[in-house]
C-alpha cells in the first residue's frame, strides 16, 4: 500500500511534464492487457552497461506501434526532470550517462492506440544501482535414477535458486528452493515431468533472474531390455561364426521415449582384463562376426533422462567339430602341456589367444587365457592339470588390433587332452532290454558322462550271464565302439533267465560295471503262439466234425440194425400195381382209406409200436397161407399142372417189399397166363371178393385173440384202439392180397 500511495503521489507531480501527463486519479493501478504491461527495468552484471527496460506489448500491438518510455527523477538535483524516449520495440536500454544511479527514478511506458486513447503501464520506482538482476541459470542438465531427478547447473553461493516443476498438461507449478549444487528431487518413476529454474542474490536486494527454458523430462527407464536367444551361423571359413542378437523394450518402457541403445561386446579373457568394444545404435538388433571363443554381450536403453539397467548374456565357446585336433597337445606331467600348430597363413597374425579349461558335463569352463603377441608355432601352457580330468584347449589368431573385438579373431583349432588317463568310474546308466524273443534280445543304454570316463572312452563291453547270482556261465564279453548305445544279443535259450552288465573301457583299462539287469526269453515268439492256437483250433473243429459225423453214422447204423423203419404199405409199388389191376373194388377202396389214414408217418414211438403189430401179423399170415394151401389142394382140378405151383413165400419184417421182390419174377413169367385167363378171372371176381371178405373177418378175429394172448399186459405202444385196428387190417390185407394174387394166377 505504501508503494501504491507513492506511485499516486508521483503521478500527481507530473502536471508540469511536457507530454501533458494525466492526474493521479487517472493512473491505472491494474494494467490492461490491451496496452503495454509488465514493465521491468534492471541491469545485468555491471551498471555501466546501462539500465535495461522491457515490457509486454498489448493486444493491439503492431509493428508500427510507437511506445514512449518516460523516466522521472525525484531527487533534489533532478527535480521535475522527466525524459522521454520513443521506440517501436518492447525493449530499451537507458545509457549510463542518462542515469542517476543513486537516485530514485520513476519509469513507465505509454502508447496511443488507433482510437487515440492513451494506454500505459504501471509506474515503477527504483534506484538504478540496486536494480541488478542475476543471469539466468546456465548449463542445466538432469538425470533420472531410482525415482530421483538429479540436476546439474552452474552454481554460485551468492545466488539463491528456485525450481518449478509439474506434470505435462497441468497448470500449477510446484516450487522448490535449491541450496545444493546437485539436489535430488523425488519423483514418480514412470511419470513425465517438466521444470524451469531462476535465481536471485542472497545478500542484497535484487530482482529474480529470468526463468530458464522449460526442460521436458521423460519417464524413467526402470527395466532392462529383454534379450532374445542369440542366433549362431557358421561361416564357410572355419573358425568364424556370425552371432545375431535381438532385443526389445520391456513393458514399462512403452510410454517412455527411448532415444537409443548402448551396446558392448567383450572378449572374455580369464584372469585378464576383458577387451571391450562399445557403440550406440537406434536399432534393436546387431550382428557380430566372432571366433569360437567366449564373449559377453551387454545392452541398455537410454533417453534424455538417463539409462536403463544393463542386461547382458554370455556367449559360450563353440566346439566346431571340423576344428578338432587341428592343433597338437602333449602333456608333460601335471604341470605343463605343450601345444603346437601350423602357422602358414597369407598374412602375419597380430598375435594369438589361447583359452583352456576343464570340461564339466557338456560345458567347457574356460579358466585360463594367454595372449601371445609374437609369431610362433608352439607354446607351453603352464599350470596345474588334474589327473583323470579332461581339458579343452582352443587357439585363436588375432587379425586386427587388440582393442577391437568384432571381426578381429579366427579360431585356429582345438583339442581335448588328459594329463593322465584313468578308467571309467561307473558303467552306463538306464540299461533297458527290449524286443525280447525266444533266442534274442535288444540291449540299450545311455552313454557314460564325460566327467565319469576319466579318459578317452574307446568302447563298451557287454556281459551276459545265465544266472544273475553266478558269473560262472558267462558268454564271451562283447565289445562295441564308444559311439554305439545298443546291441542285439542272439543265440539265447528260450524260456531262460539272463542277467546283463555293461562297462566302459579306456586306454587305462576297463571301468566299473553297471548294475545287473535281468530278463527272461520267451517260450514262443510273438505270433507263434497265435499260429499254434490257430492250428489247434482248426484241428479241434475238424475232430468235432469227424466225431459228430461218426456218431451220426453209428446212430443211423444202429437204428437201422435194431429199429428198422417200416415202409408205408400205402406207398408200396406192389400194392399200387395190384391196386391198378385188382378186381376187388371193395378191397381197393379199403386200401386207399388205409393209405390216407396211415399212422406210419408218425413219431419214433409209433414206429416202434409197429414191430409188435408186425409180429402178430406175421403169425397170422403164416397161418392163413397154410390154410390156403390146403384149400387149393382140395379144390384143384385133375390134370392141372402141379409143376407151375410157386414156392411158399416166407414172410419177414419187411413183408411187403420182400414179397414183392420174390413174386416179381413169378408175376413176370405169368403175364401170358394172366392174359389168357383174364376172361375167366373176370367171371370169378365177384366170388373172390365175397371169399376175401369172409376170410378177412375170420382172420382179423383170430389175430385179435392171438394178440391178447401174446401181449396180456397191453405193451402196445399206442393207446388208440382205432389205430391198432387199422394197422392190423393193413397187415392182414397185405397178406391176403398176395395170397389171392397167387391163387388167381395158379
Amino acid at each position: 500500500m505504501k508503494r501504491v500511495t507513492l506511485l499516486c503521489l508521483l503521478a500527481a507531480l507530473r502536471t508540469s511534464f511536457s507530454q501533458g501527463s494525466e492526474s493521479c486519479e487517472n493512473e491505472p493501478l491494474c494494467e490492461s492487457t490491451d496496452g503495454p504491461h509488465d514493465l521491468e527495468c534492471y541491469y545485468v552484471g555491471e551498471i555501466e552497461n546501462g539500465l535495461n527496460c522491457s515490457w509486454t506489448p498489448g493486444s493491439h500491438h503492431t509493428n508500427a506501434t510507437a511506445y514512449t518510455l518516460n523516466i522521472s527523477w525525484l531527487s533534489r538535483k533532478a527535480r521535475n526532470d522527466v525524459k522521454s524516449v520513443i521506440t517501436t520495440s518492447t525493449y530499451y536500454t537507458i545509457q549510463r550517462k542518462n542515469l542517476y544511479i543513486s537516485e530514485n527514478a520513476t519509469i513507465w511506458v505509454e502508447t496511443t492506440d488507433q482510437k487515440n486513447m492513451s494506454q500505459r503501464t504501471r509506474s515503477i520506482t527504483l534506484i538504478p544501482k540496486e536494480s541488478e538482476r542475476p543471469k539466468t541459470p546456465l548449463n542445466i542438465s538432469y538425470k533420472r535414477m531410482t525415482g530421483q531427478l538429479h540436476l546439474k547447473y552452474d552454481f554460485s553461493e551468492k545466488l539463491q535458486y528456485e525450481l518449478n516443476y509439474r506434470k505435462p498438461g497441468t497448470a500449477n507449478w510446484h516450487s522448490v528452493d535449491l541450496t545444493l549444487y546437485i539436489t535430488p528431487l523425488e519423483l514418480e518413476q514412470l511419470a513425465a515431468y517438466e521444470f524451469r529454474m531462476r535465481c536471485t542474490y542472497v545478500s542484497k536486494v535484487s530482482l529474480w533472474s529470468l526463468w530458464s527454458d522449460i526442460y521436458h523430462v521423460p519417464p524413467e527407464l526402470v527395466d532392462m531390455p529383454l534379450i532374445h536367444t542369440p542366433v549362431t551361423e557358421l561361416l564357410h571359413n572355419d573358425g568364424k561364426r556370425i552371432i545375431t542378437i535381438q532385443w526389445e523394450n520391456p513393458v514399462t518402457a512403452i510410454n517412455a521415449t527411448v532415444l537409443g541403445y548402448s551396446i558392448s561386446i567383450a572378449r572374455i579373457l580369464a584372469n585378464k582384463i576383458n577387451v571391450n568394444q562399445t557403440f550406440d545404435t537406434v536399432n534393436k538388433e546387431c550382428t557380430f562376426i566372432l571366433s569360437q571363443g567366449p564373449f559377453k554381450f551387454r545392452v541398455k536403453a537410454f533417453n534424455s533422462a538417463g539409462s536403463s539397467p544393463a542386461n547382458e548374456i554370455a556367449i559360450p565357446p563353440f566346439n566346431q567339430l571340423n576344428l578338432n585336433n587341428k592343433i597338437n597337445a602333449t602333456p608333460h606331467g601335471n604341470n605343463s602341456i605343450l601345444i603346437s600348430w601350423h602357422s602358414e597363413w597369407n598374412e602375419l597374425p597380430k598375435g594369438y589367444i589361447v583359452d583352456w579349461g576343464p570340461i564339466i558335463g557338456n560345458e567347457t569352463r574356460i579358466e585360463h587365457s594367454e595372449k601371445i603377441k609374437k609369431q610362433r608355432s608352439t607354446y607351453n601352457l603352464k599350470g596345474i592339470f588334474q589327473p583323470k580330468q579332461r581339458y579343452r584347449i582352443m587357439l585363436h589368431r588375432k587379425t586386427e588390433k587388440w582393442k577391437n573385438v568384432n571381426n578381429t579373431e579366427i579360431t585356429v583349432g582345438m583339442v581335448d587332452v588328459y594329463a593322465l588317463e584313468g578308467t571309467p568310474r561307473s558303467g552306463p546308466n538306464n540299461i533297458m532290454v527290449t524286443n525280447i524273443s525266444k533266442t534274442s534280445a535288444m540291449i540299450r543304454w545311455d552313454r557314460i558322462p564325460e566327467d565319469e570316463c576319466q579318459g578317452f572312452l574307446q568302447g563298451y563291453k557287454i556281459f551276459c550271464y545265465l544266472n544273475k547270482a553266478s558269473e560262472t556261465n558267462t558268454f564271451i564279453p562283447i565289445s562295441v565302439n564308444s559311439s554305439t548305445t545298443h546291441y542285439m544279443l542272439t543265440g539265447l535259450l528260450q524260456k531262460t533267465v539272463y542277467a546283463v552288465q555293461i562297462s566302459g573301457f579306456t586306454k587305462a583299462g576297463e571301468g566299473s560295471r553297471s548294475e545287473a539287469v535281468s530278463f527272461a526269453t520267451k517260450e514262443f515268439d510273438d505270433g507263434e503262439l497265435h499260429k499254434i492256437a490257430a492250428v489247434v483250433s482248426i484241428a479241434i473243429i475238424v475232430f468235432v466234425f469227424l466225431v459228430a459225423g461218426s456218431c451220426l453214422f453209428l446212430i443211423r447204423r444202429t437204428k437201422k440194425m435194431f429199429w428198422p423203419s417200416i415202409p408205408n404199405p400205402g406207398n408200396s409199388l406192389a400194392i399200387q400195381i395190384i391196386g391198378r389191376g385188382s378186381s376187388l373194388p371193395y378191397l381197393d377202396n379199403e386200401l386207399l382209406n388205409l393209405k390216407a389214414n396211415s399212422p406210419l408217418v408218425g413219431t419214433e414211438e409209433e414206429l416202434e409200436s409197429l414191430h409188435t403189430i408186425e409180429e402178430v401179423t406175421s403169425t397170422l399170415t403164416d397161418y392163413g397161407l397154410q390154410e390156403n394151401e390146403q384149400y387149393n389142394a382140395t379144390d384143384q382140378e385133375p390134370g392141372s399142372d402141379l409143376h407151375d405151383k410157386p414156392t411158399v413165400i416166407q414172410i419177414t419184417d419187411y413183408t411187403t417189399m420182400e414179397n414183392f421182390r420174390q413174386i416179381m419174377p413169378t408175376i413176370t413169367s405169368s403175364d401170358t397166363v394172366i392174359q389168357a385167363n383174364r376172361s375167366e378171372q373176370e367171371c370169378n371176381d365177384q366170388q373172390s371178393d365175397s371169399l376175401i371178405q369172409t376170410y378177412m373177418k375170420q382172420h382179423v378175429g383170430q389175430m385179435t385173440i392171438q394178440r391178447a394172448e401174446d401181449n396180456p399186459l397191453g405193451t402196445l405202444a399206442t393207446s388208440d384202439p382205432e389205430l391198432v385196428k387199422n394197422l392190423d387190417q393193413v397187415k392182414v390185407a397185405q397178406n391176403l392180397h398176395f395170397q389171392l394174387l397167387l391163387e388167381t394166377n395158379y
